[in-house]
């Protein structure tokens, strides 16, 4: 028993992942359930200048991330981890002839996310607007 301390495995501490809090409308959130049966929810992100007439940008999360928020307001949020990457999508019309839509993907990370999904907080407020 003299060299326990040999075959002791070392007790790694696991850190706590830090997360990130996202705030945005119902409005943008589009529940779905995959052929598999599992349910996500598409999340899109108007583009930042109201000019810019391409498709939002959208990425996926499971439906038991995103929440609701309390006292009946029209806002969601999830918690997402601070290190890692997200991969955004969006439809692009057919071009050519054929008429075939493609896909096009871009991945951020999700620091860069919060920023693009809470931009509507950057805009300055009208007056009188419900």
């Amino acid at each position: 028993m003299e060299n326990q301390e040999l075959y002791e495995v070392p007790n790694e501490e696991q850190k706590p992942v830090e997360k990130i809090k996202i705030t945005f409308s119902r409005k943008l959130a589009r529940p779905f359930t995959t052929k598999a049966g599992k349910e996500y929810v598409a999340i899109s992100i108007p583009n930042e200048n109201a000019e810019d007439k391409s498709p939002w940008w959208e990425f996926v999360l499971p439906i038991h991330m995103v929440h609701s928020d309390h006292y009946g307001s029209k806002a969601l949020w999830a918690e997402i981890p601070a290190e890692g990457n997200t991969t955004l999508t969006r439809s692009l019309k057919p071009s050519g002839a054929d008429g075939t839509w493609s896909k096009e993907e871009k991945t951020v990370d999700n620091n860069s996310l919060k920023a693009m999904v809470e931009a509507y907080k950057l805009k300055p407020k009208t007056q009188n607007a419900r």
